[in-house]
């Protein structure tokens, strides 16, 4: 029997806080039963303003419930997708204390010895310069961050790909500065030359499932980074994606939980955009 390559997704919200996701191949051939089902789980959007939280800038007891929740889940992996922290106008050493209190937060999801694979949002990218986010980033979040990534050059260790089990993930760094101007980007968009490099390396048998998840959804009405600026990088990511089988982009940013189904540009591929930014931050108004 001819191996069957669509996604089985079983999805769940946890407390409204992290999204649960179990995949195995579907089917019933022999080939499909050598890779059980596993569980991951996907997290985003954990900061807090200063004026919410003066000494932490993170929702600290939600990161620790949903940490716990994961441990119970016995989830396998746990991806998630920025805003960890609110750097705004901080220097290293008040990044780095923020970035500690983040992953002794999540002590219990470490001590399980569960993968944690971390990419910055718009508020790790907020700090007074471009050397304290990059330098507080690779000092203490960097070194959490698990073996055998495959990182883009331009931005090592805050855009990778890697291979999870039956998966092929794309971690996606989507703000940055603004090149010669000490000024962050709100959205950069996708490196699609980065992206469409590492999906040509995929092994499509052994890694049938590919998984993309950024900080910054791409389809949303209301913001300026979906308007017309960004159209081409949007539908040629969505169409990369489309065209090696993808079947969901998980995404923050936004602090809510939203799920739509959305057409490559010529219409023969579906992709859900899985936007899951209730990680604890401050509710959006």
């Amino acid at each position: 029997m001819k191996k069957m390559k669509l996604l089985c997704i079983l999805s769940s919200l946890i407390g409204s806080l992290v999204v649960l996701f179990s995949i195995t191949s579907c089917g019933s051939s022999s080939t499909n039963a050598a890779t059980p089902a596993w569980k991951f789980a996907y997290m985003s959007d954990h900061k807090l303003d200063q004026t919410t939280d003066p000494i932490n800038y993170t929702n600290l007891p939600a990161v620790q419930r949903m940490a716990a929740d994961m441990v119970t889940q016995r989830v396998n992996m746990v991806i998630t997708g920025g805003d960890l922290v609110d750097g705004r106008g901080q220097n290293v050493a008040g990044l780095n204390a923020q970035y500690t209190a983040w992953i002794g937060a999540m002590a219990s999801v470490y001590n399980a010895n569960i993968p944690v694979y971390a990419i910055p949002g718009n508020h790790e990218y907020w700090c007074d310069t471009i050397n304290s986010c990059t330098s507080a980033w690779n000092t203490t979040m960097a070194p959490q961050l698990p073996a055998g990534r495959t990182n883009n050059p331009a931005h090592p260790d805050m855009e990778y790909s890697f291979v999870f089990n039956n998966a092929y993930f794309l971690g996606i760094n989507q703000n940055q500065f603004e090149q010669g101007v000490n000024r962050p980007y709100y959205y950069h968009g996708n490196d699609m030359d980065w992206i469409e490099s590492q999906l040509a390396k995929r092994d499509a048998v052994a890694q049938p499932h590919v998984i993309a998840f950024g900080h910054m959804p791409q389809f949303q009405l209301g913001y300026e980074w979906t308007d017309h600026n960004h159209k081409s990088n949007r539908e040629a990511f969505w169409d990369t994606l489309g065209g090696a089988g993808a079947k969901m982009y998980l995404t923050g940013h936004s602090h809510l939980y939203a799920l739509a189904l959305i057409q490559t540009k010529d219409g023969s591929k579906s992709i859900y955009q899985i936007l899951a930014g209730s990680g604890g931050a401050e509710k959006d108004s």
